[in-house]
């Protein structure tokens, strides 16, 4: 599922703030890591909702429907989720 831009600027937000309680860590340009980091969460977030729809377009070919949520259905879903990101980045 893709997130919201709001939960975007809170998880940069947070991020922010753990990098500036890490011990040997200093944000010298906070307006440039900042971006950053909005960027990466943005990215990774339509990269999870492009595997998604993959997934479950893959198991809507299935002969026998499963109901979603279902412990098979969860098994499956995992599986060719795995599937995915092994094709996709060669893992």
């Amino acid at each position: 599922m893709r997130m919201s831009r709001e939960r975007i600027f809170f998880l940069a937000e947070r991020i922010m703030k753990e990098l500036g309680n890490v011990p040997g860590v200093t944000v010298k340009a906070p307006d440039e890591v900042r971006p950053e980091i909005i960027r990466v969460l943005t990215d990774e977030s339509k990269l999870e909702e492009s595997v998604d729809t993959e997934v479950r377009k893959t198991l809507s070919t299935y002969s026998r429907p499963m109901p979603e949520g279902s412990h098979e259905w969860e098994v499956l879903y995992n599986k060719t989720r795995e599937e995915v990101f092994k094709k996709r980045f060669r893992l």
